[in-house]
């Protein structure tokens, strides 16, 4: 009996102890966790969530933009029925000789003699005439043209995957972007927390302080997930209904992709120029916008907006307007949907010289 007493009151000082040490234990990492908390949202979390977040924006708001080459030999083999009414001249004298009864009223009143009249039609003459043939033709054309791509990727099916993958991080982005980001804006961020309208919820107040994108939340600056692209898209393309244009011309712009992680960024060698004391790569995006403002570069072909430019020149969205839905769950096809009209392509009125390249128009690029 003394020996399991002894035993069990072992155990239990064994327990008492053991349970002190994993809750000092548990303290220690509460407290580092604490200290640390918002470096790892600085360095960790908010550049992994929001480059993600920012990666799909970007690949909705790119366009394509690019001029290809077309050179090739296209056989013919078809019939080309004319029917029409045109002018010719003649090249040469053309002698006609054609048998005629003509009357002689000056010589006895005689009719009808037979005779042959002798004629020549001169060189120059301008003959009408009415064409109504077929014409067979069976030849090789060599085709030598540049056909212009400009594909927006919010105009095209690409555009809903992209978008339903950014729309997984979207509020996880919005959400770190606003909340504080050391222990002096934790304060504020309380502060703000507890004072609200007395006519706004609880969770109303705080989804506004942690979700507004506008600049309105704790945040006071707007959220904005991509910055600009390295390259232009459309740079002196004035016709976005034409085939072809060609002085387009694609340019640097100096923007850098803003990168990951950022202790893990810095360690790639070409990555590396763009860290250093208090520079990031938001230093020197943010010097490089400053740049293509004061160029006066249009900012369509450079932040992502290209594609809203491109919409404007074609005359508008061609998107068809989806039917109502009636209560059955069903389309309400009895409802008239309008579509409007479809953009003028081209122009009979321009003509465009088409160059000798053989290869794509994009010249090497250039510093603005």
């Amino acid at each position: 009996m003394r020996l399991l007493r002894g035993i069990g009151k072992w155990f239990w000082r064994f327990m008492v102890i053991f349970s002190f040490i994993v809750n000092f234990v548990l303290i220690v990492i509460l407290l580092l966790a604490g200290l640390f908390i918002f470096q790892i949202k600085n360095q960790v979390a908010d550049p992994l969530i929001s480059g993600l977040h920012s990666t799909a924006a970007g690949l909705n708001d790119a366009t394509i933009d690019w001029t290809i080459p077309v050179r090739d030999s296209i056989p013919i083999a078809l019939n080309i029925l004319l029917d029409t009414e045109t002018d010719v001249r003649l090249t040469a004298p053309v002698p006609i000789e054609v048998s005629a009864f003509i009357d002689l009223p000056g010589f006895g009143g005689a009719t009808n003699v037979p005779a042959t009249v002798r004629l020549t039609l001169p060189e120059g003459l301008i003959l009408p005439i009415a064409l109504n043939l077929t014409v067979p033709v069976d030849e090789e054309i060599d085709i030598a043209l540049d056909v212009r791509a400009v594909i927006p990727i919010a105009e095209t099916q690409l555009s809903d995957p992209i978008e339903t993958l950014g729309l997984l991080f979207e509020p996880l982005a919005i959400g770190l972007f606003n909340l504080p980001n050391d222990f002096n804006e934790a304060g504020d961020f309380v502060g703000e927390v507890l004072d609200r309208d007395t006519n706004v919820l609880w969770g109303d107040h705080l989804s506004n302080l942690l979700m507004a994108t506008d600049g309105s939340g704790f945040n006071s600056l707007p959220y904005d997930p991509w910055t600009g692209y390295s390259r232009t898209a459309g740079l002196g393309y004035t016709g976005a209904g034409l085939d072809y244009v060609d002085d387009f011309e694609a340019m640097e712009t100096g923007l850098i992709a803003p990168g990951g992680i950022p202790a893990l960024d810095a360690q790639l060698v070409r990555r590396s120029p763009y860290y250093g004391e208090a520079i990031t790569p938001d230093d020197f995006n943010a010097t490089s916008i400053n740049a293509l403002n004061s160029a006066n570069l249009p900012s369509y072909t450079w932040d992502g907006t290209y594609a809203d430019f491109y919409l404007s020149q074609q005359g508008g969205s061609i998107t068809r307007p989806l039917a109502p839905i009636t209560n059955d769950g069903q389309p309400e096809s009895s409802i008239p949907t309008e579509e409007p009209p479809p953009p003028t392509i081209g122009g009979s009125d321009i003509s465009t010289p088409i160059p000798d390249t053989e290869s794509g128009i994009i010249p090497t690029p250039s510093s603005p």
